[in-house]
């Protein structure tokens, strides 16, 4: 596991690495602009959402082709990145959902807030798509 870990970090360069890690802070204090860790013309426009607890969430998502295998990299390499950013060495896989197509989710704790990464087939759209949802820590 180490080392599919340590080669998807590879995947991005060091410049990248902590170019993406300053993003992920920016997300948290307010930016709402994202790239992916593994090349910035994957910018995105952020939105916010409103959870019933009240709680205010940035919400990223890069779109790809139906069951693309570069939106699995993408997803596997941001996951890497988030936990080193983080600082954290694992994360708690939810696959508790009812969702008709594929559905990966990867959920971050840290100390700067809480961090979900998840791949997601939309087979009605087909596409698939990578999100990152960042929510604060109170």
């Amino acid at each position: 596991m180490r080392v599919l870990v340590f080669s998807l970090m590879a995947f991005a360069s060091p410049v990248m690495g902590d170019t993406f890690c300053q993003q992920l802070r920016d997300v948290f204090d307010a930016s709402r602009t994202m790239s992916l860790p593994s090349s910035a013309d994957t910018q995105v426009t952020c939105s916010t959402s409103l959870a019933l607890s009240g709680e205010t969430s940035v919400n990223c998502a890069w779109p790809f082709d139906y069951r693309a295998p570069d939106a699995a990299r993408a997803f596997e390499a941001l996951v890497a990145s988030v936990a080193s950013c983080l600082e954290v060495d694992t994360s708690v896989l939810d696959q508790d959902v009812n969702h008709p197509d594929f559905y990966d989710l990867r959920i971050f704790n840290a100390p700067i807030g809480e961090v979900g990464v998840s791949l997601k087939d939309k087979g009605g759209l087909q596409e698939t798509y990578v999100f990152l949802r960042a929510t604060p820590a109170k």
